[in-house]
């Protein structure tokens, strides 16, 4: 599959091989789910809001916005928050997520060539 360039073919690429429709926290669900080392299943409402967190997590760490900590007793990793990260506008986050979820995704996408 050919790597996403924007946005858009992130979602469409997503929505071919899924078969759903995928917004941001679809992205940032399929993020968790791949970094926790899952297969696409059945989840409860508590394990899906758990997968999207660690998706945005996941992200953000890459822009330095969270840093890892560690990890719980229940083996999923503990994130820590850096104060700017509290300082950005939520549009800007969002773009921000969307900017990092297609990087992810190209190097996924390309290390499946």
């Amino acid at each position: 599959m050919k790597p996403p360039e924007n946005w858009n073919e992130l979602c469409e690429a997503l929505n071919k091989l899924f078969g759903i429709e995928v917004d941001l926290n679809g992205v940032l669900f399929l993020v968790g789910i791949r970094e926790r080392g899952l297969v696409f299943q059945p989840f409860t409402k508590e394990e899906k809001l758990n997968l999207i967190n660690l998706g945005s997590c996941t992200l953000f760490q890459e822009m330095g916005l969270v840093n890892l900590c560690g990890e719980g007793n229940d083996g999923w990793p503990i994130f820590h928050q850096n104060a700017v990260a509290t300082q950005i506008p939520e549009e800007l986050k969002i773009k921000t997520l969307q900017d990092c979820a297609i990087r992810y995704f190209r190097k996924v996408f390309e290390d499946q060539e």
